[in-house]
């Protein structure tokens, strides 16, 4: 696992708001404004939008009996999520059970995680994240992921997709915030499903693109 030093990684707030027009238009911009995503105020502590083909400074993990996919995944590659300006490169995942379990810990999968160090403050976190589902034989996938913010092994905020229909694509931004003591702390955004994926199991993909993790020193 690597660690990122708090202030190793500044990026202005105002290029990152520009580029995410670029990326997808004014109405995704006036959304993650609405959801105080972009405060000149805050700094930035690690921006990934994965466009080099790497993960950058994050690492993947998966759960006890979790996967994150069969053979090609985790791969970071061309999606086409809607934006009809331009693809862009996103983290593809397509979680789930490694061995059926049907009664204890059912939701398995995995994510990406890095180490940071702050001074006491707010954590921001932010992610554009979506699922995708296709099947040649069946029409409806029940579950599409539970994605989670996770700092310091706490969970503050989650998103639960649900059921998913053969063709269907659906994206989030995901934004989750915690206050924090000073020190080293532990961020993933974790993926699970109550489900077996891999070889042969047909199961929805899921992508992550556009990663920020900011921090807001307090008064």
């Amino acid at each position: 696992m690597q660690v990122r030093e708090g202030n190793t990684t500044m990026v202005s707030k105002i290029e990152l708001c520009l580029h995410a027009v670029q990326r997808w238009g004014f109405s995704f911009l006036i959304s993650i404004l609405l959801m105080g995503i972009c405060p000149v105020s805050a700094e930035v502590l690690m921006a990934t939008d994965f466009e080099s083909g790497i993960l950058s400074d994050w690492t993947v993990f998966s759960t006890s009996n979790g996967t994150l996919g069969g053979k090609g995944f985790p791969t970071v590659a061309l999606c086409d999520q809607g934006n009809p300006v331009s693809l862009s490169h996103c983290l593809q995942v397509q979680v789930g059970q490694l061995h059926f379990a049907s009664a204890h810990d059912v939701q398995q999968g995995g994510g990406i995680e890095l180490t940071t160090m702050t001074i006491a403050g707010l954590i921001q976190l932010s992610a554009r994240v979506g699922v995708t589902y296709h099947s040649p034989d069946y029409k409806r996938n029940l579950n599409g992921g539970l994605f989670e913010w996770i700092v310091d092994d706490q969970v503050i905020a989650d998103l639960d997709v649900g059921p998913m229909d053969d063709g269907g694509t659906v994206q989030h931004q995901f934004i989750g915030k915690v206050s924090v003591a000073a020190g080293r702390h532990t961020i993933q955004l974790r993926i699970t499903r109550p489900f077996q994926s891999g070889a042969g199991k047909p199961a929805p993909v899921q992508f992550i693109d556009d990663v920020i993790v900011e921090f807001l020193s307090q008064p």
